[in-house]
């Protein structure tokens, strides 16, 4: 530490700096203090390697050398209030270094008493100039950022009513997949804290093996169909069984344990293979490991389904035809409901599938956009609480017959011929563009010679769409 010029110090003070010389010296902020003359009293080693004077310059300063010319009014007036006792905080100035370069720093000033009297301030500084480059190049960025949002709105303005349900359409498997992307941190979490208890209680290979069975089988039961009465009461079951084995958290484990396919059998074969005080720790891995596999399935099939809407747009903009293909119109209304996920958790889906149909002639993804646009306008029907129907069956001249079904509020008599007219809406302002019927129409009816009829009454409105089965 620096000190310049200092006189004898009173011996009151000499403890006091010998104190805070240590300190001082080694600190990674710019200190200094400074009499009411101006003059320095000391600095640190911090503050002469920043702003570059020697020590032999010192004597021969003032505290305006240091400061950039710019600032000297507003510093000038800071000055006085340090010396008339007051603390200051958040103190934003600008130094200049011996070769003159600017240096912004930020800080705090506090004075020094002896006998009621102010003999120097003292202050802390640190130099932001990195900082301020940040924010700067944050607010360049945001500004950048703006404009290409505004020339991107612009563009895809010019691309009329298929932009405007574009960013509804792509919100659905974005939020699902983030959704999916939490869930699986929690997982991970679960699955590894089991493993590690199990590990202590030294598990041995062929429990290992147990378990990995248990999952493996589960994956080959993940797309098998259950009554949903049947899968409550199964749930009981376990959760039950859990209990009395006393395993915690139960209610949780159990929904996750069924929707693996874990029945009795493998109930008691994990009875066998695990003692009991390794059992809570077996079935965790277990849950764990499924979750795990379900989210990232999620997480893929909402990926995908954002690059198939992207594609499908793109293709449809430039009047571009995608391959057409065969499909299983159960495989992409399955997809739409996983990726609608989060807004079905309150309502019962109800599959009244005909699983024998043909295949029907595809353009892309164009149909599960039809799907998700139908299914997203239940949802809003029955304001997320209610029961969604979908039927699929075979129709009169070589057609399949998808139905979808709600038990909404249904659509005004008045307004049932015009849904599908483009910007035509019957939701709240600001809930709806009006224009995802009208895609659904376009798709249904001129890229795969479908046709789309809707009727309705309250607790009943029915979309019906017929497609040719592929030749």
């Amino acid at each position: 530490m620096s000190d310049v010029g200092s006189p004898s110090l009173d011996p009151r003070l000499a403890e006091s700096e010998e104190r805070y010389r240590a300190v001082i010296e080694n600190a990674s902020d710019m200190i200094q203090s400074v009499r009411p003359d101006g003059t320095f009293e000391f600095v640190n080693r911090a503050w002469e390697q920043k702003l570059g004077y020697r020590e032999d310059e010192l004597g021969g300063m003032t505290i305006w050398d240091i400061i950039y010319p710019d600032q000297i009014d507003h510093c000038s007036v800071l000055f006085m209030k340090a010396m008339q006792g007051e603390t200051l905080e958040d103190v934003q100035t600008t130094f200049q270094a011996r070769d003159g370069t600017p240096i912004p720093v930020e800080g705090s000033v506090t004075s020094r008493f002896v006998d009621g009297q102010i003999i120097a301030t003292h202050a802390f500084f640190r130099d932001i100039t990195e900082r301020l480059r940040a924010q700067e190049l944050e607010e360049r960025n945001a500004r950048l950022e703006r404009e290409q949002q505004a020339r991107y709105l612009e563009k895809m303005a010019a691309l009329g009513k298929l932009s405007a349900g574009l960013s509804h359409e792509l919100n659905n498997p974005a939020a699902a997949a983030q959704r999916a992307s939490a869930r699986l941190a929690e997982s991970l979490t679960q699955r590894d804290a089991a493993a590690r208890d199990l590990t202590v209680c030294g598990l041995q290979k062929p429990q290992w093996d147990v378990l990995e069975d248990m999952v493996d089988a589960a994956a080959s039961r993940a797309h098998e169909e259950t009554d949903p009465l049947a899968v409550s009461q199964r749930e009981e079951e376990i959760e039950q069984w859990l209990e009395e084995n006393g395993v915690a958290e139960a209610w949780s484990l159990a929904p996750v344990l069924v929707r693996a396919g874990i029945g009795d059998a493998e109930l008691a074969r994990l009875a066998s293979a695990f003692p009991a005080e390794q059992l809570p720790a077996a079935l965790r891995w277990i849950s764990g490991a499924v979750a795990i596999r379900d989210e990232a399935e999620i997480v893929a099939r909402s990926t995908h389904r954002i690059s198939e809407l992207v594609g499908a747009v793109k293709a449809y903009s430039f009047m571009d035809r995608a391959v057409e293909q065969e499909v299983d119109v159960h495989e992409g209304i399955e997809n739409t409901l996983v990726i609608l996920a989060h807004k079905l958790r309150n309502i019962t889906v109800r599959r009244e599938y005909d699983r024998s149909l043909p295949r029907v002639r595809a353009f892309g993804s164009g149909l599960n956009q039809v799907w998700t646009n139908i299914i997203d306008n239940a949802v809003d029907a029955t304001n997320g609480q209610g029961t969604i129907t979908i039927r699929t069956r075979r129709g009169d001249g070589d057609r399949v017959i998808v139905e979808v079904a709600d038990d909404g509020c249904g659509i005004p008599e008045g307004n049932v011929s015009r849904v599908f007219e483009p910007f035509f809406t019957t939701k709240p302002q600001g809930s709806g563009t009006g224009l995802g019927l009208d895609i659904v129409w376009r798709i249904v009816t001129e890229e795969h010679g479908g046709t789309i009829e809707t009727e309705s009454v309250p607790g009943n409105t029915v979309f019906r769409v017929s497609l040719p089965i592929a030749a």
